[in-house]
């Protein structure tokens, strides 16, 4: 959990067994606040750290699914070839699928023989429900789609690299390239211009590593290739049709729980190692301005912080919690604002330069 720090004080305490009533007292005082709103204000974080501190059976969603659930026709089948491996991906309905499928059919196969991994996605009682390999992956309501896709992301990220989620150690909501044996990753807020400067970046003889989905191996702190398509905006489309034509008579897709339509931009091919993590050289929080030009300046570590937690997601265990702040701490960060695409190609190209 990310705390600001009257939170963290109520938990610290809530954690030495300090009594209820005297972490009120010590909070009226402290932040000097009438006794019934210190009340609510130390309520509120209490059950927020025992929602989050709940033991959680691993196993339990498991048992909620019975085998005559499971339907036993779907509206699609789709197989996909992902390093070496095949993927059958059965959606129930034509809305579980415009959920996934976009994003992989440029990684569609023909050899339908067989499989190594199966997922399926279907409704049931109002619910999505995603099974991985047969086992329960999640339940999601309907409008927390994107969660989900998140969580099949995560299920396929495992399977591809045959482990687990205690073998990440974050993964972030950027875009990261490499360019040689190095990585870089592209952040900011959602419309900031990640996925742009990656196709631009990739049209440039830079590698998509990912977008939107940026894993990060804890044992050594390298970025890893997810092999989405890049989702190109509306807003974007005007920038990268003259690099990419395809875009123009591309399908759009919207989304209504995250309120974006979008058209989907396979990567190019990838020159180096899909299956090898890539160090990374830096965090670069970027925003397109018109007529900004190009402004590149490197930002305090404080800064970057509060713009990179929100939209990540972090590993709870304590020993990979402690080693993306190492990680991160030892990354030197950017802010680079932008308006001429082929300056800010080449500031980009000398972040890089030192290793190379």
């Amino acid at each position: 959990m990310v705390l600001e720090m009257p939170a963290y004080e109520v938990i610290s305490r809530l954690e030495k067994k300090i009594d209820f009533d005297e972490i009120v007292a010590w909070c009226a005082d402290f932040y000097q606040l009438p006794e019934n709103e210190a009340e609510r204000f130390t309520g509120e974080v209490q059950q927020l750290y025992l929602e989050q501190c709940t033991p959680i059976d691993a196993d339990a969603d498991q048992e909620f699914i019975p085998v005559e659930s499971v339907p036993t026709r779907f509206y699609s089948r789709k197989y996909y070839k992902i390093l070496d491996q095949i993927y059958l991906a059965e959606y129930e309905t034509e809305h579980c699928e415009y959920l996934i499928h976009p994003k992989f059919a440029h990684l569609e196969t023909s050899e339908t023989g067989g499989w190594d991994h199966c997922f399926q996605l279907f409704l049931l009682q109002g619910k999505l429900i995603l099974l991985s390999d047969g086992k329960m992956a999640g339940q999601w309501a309907l409008e927390e789609s994107h969660v989900m896709v998140g969580r099949y992301f995560m299920e396929l990220l495992n399977c591809m690299h045959r482990t687990s989620d205690e073998k990440w150690m974050a993964v972030f909501h950027a875009s990261a390239l490499s360019y040689g044996n190095d990585s870089i990753l592209f952040l900011g807020d959602s419309g900031s211009g990640k996925s742009t400067i990656s196709a631009i970046l990739m049209a440039s003889g830079l590698d998509l590593l990912a977008d939107d989905f940026v894993p990060v191996n804890a044992a050594t702190g390298e970025v890893f290739n997810f092999p989405a398509a890049v989702s190109v905006k509306k807003s974007a489309l005007n920038h990268l049709i003259p690099i990419y034509p395809q875009l123009d008579v591309a399908a759009e897709f919207y989304y209504p729980d995250l309120d974006k339509t979008v058209r989907y931009l396979p990567p190019s091919e990838f020159s180096g190692d899909p299956a090898s993590g890539y160090p990374c050289k830096a965090l670069v929080f970027v925003k397109y301005r018109k007529e900004s030009g190009l402004i590149l300046e490197e930002i305090p570590k404080d800064v970057a912080f509060q713009h990179l937690v929100p939209d990540s997601w972090i590993s709870p265990l304590p020993e990979n919690a402690s080693k993306f702040m190492d990680w991160f701490l030892n990354l030197p960060c950017y802010s680079l604002t932008y308006s001429d695409n082929e300056k800010m190609v080449g500031a980009v190209k000398r972040l890089w330069k030192p290793a190379r």
